[in-house]
């Protein structure tokens, strides 16, 4: 049973479905309900169970350059996990990554600014 993804043309956000008959299937978006979509062309993926992802997100090689006080450090790591984890994360996860973004660029804002008074 293939797996098809769709792009909500009302909220842009990609949902995917699971699909037994695709002749009486009507894709709608997983986050706004919206049937105005258009199917992606995208490529073959296997679904790992969710032992398996967690196993996966819980190698400590994956920590090795991980540093909590380091904003760019957490937005990869976030990254990381939303990559894997997809969709399952929610608005929640996309609102954190949205304001870890932010203070990225407030930090690099105030330090171009310090750089500026410096001289």
């Amino acid at each position: 049973m293939p797996i098809y993804e769709y792009r909500c043309l009302d909220c842009g956000k990609v949902s995917d479905h699971l699909v037994f008959n695709r002749d009486s299937f009507v894709p709608f978006c997983k986050h706004c309900g919206s049937k105005n979509m258009e199917k992606l062309i995208s490529r073959v993926r296997v679904r790992l169970s969710l032992d398996s992802r967690l196993e996966k997100m819980a190698d400590p090689s994956l920590f090795g350059s991980f540093d909590e006080e380091d904003p760019k450090s957490l937005k990869r790591m976030m990254d990381k996990f939303g990559a894997e984890f997809g969709d399952e994360l929610g608005d929640d996860f996309d609102e954190l990554i949205e304001g870890v973004e932010e203070e990225i660029e407030s930090d690099t804002k105030s330090n171009t600014q310090e750089t500026k008074d410096a001289d």
